[in-house]
């Protein structure tokens, strides 16, 4: 936390504003997390699948929960890669409007279209948690006694981790347009 303030300090005395600088630490530090957590994960389902080679071939036998543990693993994956991408400004997009409106208009219409994806992430969010609370009632296990909704938690967090980085690129752009 100190080393956010000192950089935030050390970027406004050069001139940068403290509510973009902090924007972007939250951008770069989410955008860290979620890197780590990809990276364990792709160990973690490399070391199943090389552990279910091993058992299958070697010992004839095998772990009855590996295949739905590396399904759940791979539905992480999938949301916490599409939040860093969505960090990074690598989602899928779609640039006509860059290409065909000058400077200015391009980051008003860029906000625009963030804020729609916003509102439809936040649609996303509230389907979501109604699906995780149904996976709740079910009592349905994942392995041995954990719930299985525990796995599938990452889909409404998914969503939330894609709603703030949108937040953030819309607030970061609402500063850079009010700067010009």
């Amino acid at each position: 936390m100190m080393r956010i303030v000192e950089l935030a300090l050390r970027s406004l005395a050069n001139g940068a504003s403290l509510p973009m600088t902090f924007l972007k630490r939250i951008n770069t530090l989410l955008g860290h997390i979620e890197t780590a957590l990809l990276c364990l994960l792709i160990l973690l389902m490399i070391g199943m699948a090389l552990l279910k080679i091993v058992l299958r071939y070697l010992f004839h036998t095998g772990i009855l929960w590996n295949d739905v543990m590396l399904q759940h693993f791979t539905l992480w994956l999938a949301f916490l890669g599409a939040a860093l991408a969505t960090g990074e400004k690598r989602h899928i997009s779609i640039d006509v409007f860059a290409r065909l409106l000058p400077a200015r208009l391009v980051r008003l219409t860029t906000i625009i279209i963030h804020l729609i994806s916003l509102a439809v992430v936040g649609i996303l969010v509230d389907a979501s948690i109604d699906f995780l609370r149904s996976e709740q009632v079910s009592r349905t296990t994942l392995v041995g006694t954990l719930p299985l909704w525990w796995a599938k938690i990452i889909i409404p967090l998914g969503f939330i981790l894609i709603a703030v980085h949108f937040a953030v690129h819309i607030l970061m752009a609402i500063i850079s347009q009010a700067k010009d």
